[in-house]
């Protein structure tokens, strides 16, 4: 009856995780969307109108964000917001936020955490494609700068696109699974300060990185309590690494299958046409 077994309270840990999973996927794939979209308005500007110099001085000055866990950036920023609070004087537990505010309030202080590094990433995508042979004929026969953009520029790195989409999307699942471990989970942390037999903090949403925080401590009393949120967690990463590979093995062999395929297709023309001559010259000679 229950595949991924029952929790501490007696409920069922499938049903959690199901109800968890708009939580989660949702929300993973909102903010990847928001992070490409505010870096590729960033970029633009980064492409066009700064100087190839200036451009290389930021990314020298961006790399250091490479080796800042961005894990611990999160937790001291999302601890205010989704930690819940306790007013001493009446033993009163609240929160600072409403539950659509810390929602928002998480989605949008995940979204701006890796802005500036993705703006340059991106804005030096864009810049190898404007240096491409077929910009510059673009240039020379009179094409505007928005048109270059529109009928040159977006088409090639549209795909580019959706494969570091699917990277922030992995990006973003190791992070939910970092936060939960240190109970910060989405959407809030219902936190029990009571002095004598407090209760551990659970999930306001029941979304996976906050279930695996609940269960953590049952691993070493039943480990396939916690199982289902990771196995879930390891489903989900495999599938978004699935996607960007699938989109990188289409850019690096659409030239070579459209080849094939024009070829094939002069080969049936021409077969054709021979075909149809050689009968032709059949019938008149009989």
């Amino acid at each position: 009856m229950f595949p991924f077994g029952t929790d501490a309270l007696g409920y069922d840990t499938g049903m959690k995780i199901l109800e968890g999973a708009k939580f989660t996927l949702l929300s993973v794939l909102v903010i990847a969307f928001l992070r490409i979209l505010f870096s590729f308005v960033l970029a633009i500007p980064l492409a066009f109108f700064v100087p190839d110099r200036i451009r290389r001085i930021l990314d020298q000055l961006l790399s250091s964000f490479y080796f800042i866990p961005l894990t611990i950036i999160a937790v001291f920023l999302l601890t205010p917001v989704l930690w819940e609070q306790l007013r001493m004087p009446g033993w009163e537990e609240y929160f600072i936020y409403t539950f659509n505010q810390r929602i928002w309030l998480e989605v949008f202080i995940l979204t701006i955490l890796v802005i500036p590094l993705l703006g340059s990433t991106i804005g030096n995508i864009l810049a190898l494609i404007l240096k491409e042979d077929f910009i510059e004929g673009a240039h020379i026969l009179g094409a505007s700068k928005w048109r270059i953009f529109i009928k040159h520029v977006i088409p090639h790195l549209l795909p580019k696109l959706v494969i570091v989409w699917c990277q922030q999307c992995v990006q973003l699942l190791i992070i939910f699974m970092h936060l939960g471990y240190f109970k910060l989970f989405f959407g809030g942390t219902d936190v029990d300060y009571n002095p004598l037999i407090p209760d551990p903090p659970v999930s306001m949403s029941n979304e996976w990185s906050g279930l695996i925080g609940d269960y953590y401590n049952l691993i070493t009393v039943n480990p396939s309590i916690a199982l289902g949120p990771i196995i879930m967690f390891g489903i989900a990463i495999y599938a978004f690494q699935l996607i960007g590979e699938g989109f990188q093995h289409h850019l690096q062999t659409r030239h070579y299958k459209r080849t094939n395929r024009n070829r094939v297709l002069e080969k049936q023309i021409l077969g054709s046409k021979t075909k149809s001559s050689f009968d032709f010259v059949h019938k008149r000679g009989a």
